[in-house]
């Protein structure tokens, strides 16, 4: 039997981004933020397979697994590893990006409209800046919307996000919206 190649994209964190999907596809809880998702290193690596999966790094799985100790994704604590926040965000975050990949429109747009005082426009610019980053088009300054199925999603990110957002923070369904050719072409549908 040969050896695996592992593919490693320069952008890569090795590791991390092993761990963080082999999370992503096991953790049921992954969305409920009131559950903490906490691991054992020694059962990571025994059950998501590394010994077979990645022979050639057998012998310094362990110098891998101190490297998440420095990673923001994990918190070390009792030889347990616990997610962290911004763990969590990559992972939602990742999950939306496969929802775009393996996407059937079902002809329904999805929409986040907001209200937030002038007061809070850090918290404003923000949240524009985040909806941008996962692909969502904004129609006005404070309404934005996407074809994509990822209310639970996110709702979890604006939680994790910023918990104490000022405002009103409303999502929508929306069956159709008059004139959305240019929204069509955007999205690619």
């Amino acid at each position: 039997m040969g050896k695996t190649k592992i593919k490693r994209n320069k952008k890569s964190n090795f590791p991390t981004d092993i761990i963080l999907n082999y999370l992503k596809e096991t953790s049921k809880d992954l969305l409920d933020l009131s559950v903490t998702i906490i691991f054992n290193p020694d059962k990571l690596i025994k059950n998501a397979g590394f010994y077979v999966k990645y022979p050639s790094f057998s012998s310094s799985i362990n110098k891998w697994v101190n490297s998440l100790e420095t990673n923001s994704s994990f918190k070390f604590r009792k030889n347990k590893i616990y997610l962290t926040k911004k763990g969590r965000i990559k992972i939602i975050k990742s999950i939306i990006k496969e929802k775009y990949d393996g996407f059937k429109w079902d002809r329904k747009w999805r929409a986040i409209t907001f209200d937030i005082p002038e007061a809070n426009r850090r918290e404003r610019r923000f949240l524009r800046n985040e909806l941008k980053t996962i692909k969502l088009k904004e129609l006005q300054k404070s309404l934005w919307v996407c074809p994509y199925n990822i209310e639970e999603e996110l709702f979890a990110l604006l939680k994790l996000w910023k918990t104490d957002f000022k405002g009103d923070i409303r999502f929508l369904k929306i069956d159709k919206i008059e004139e959305d050719k240019d929204l069509v072409q955007y999205f690619n549908l």
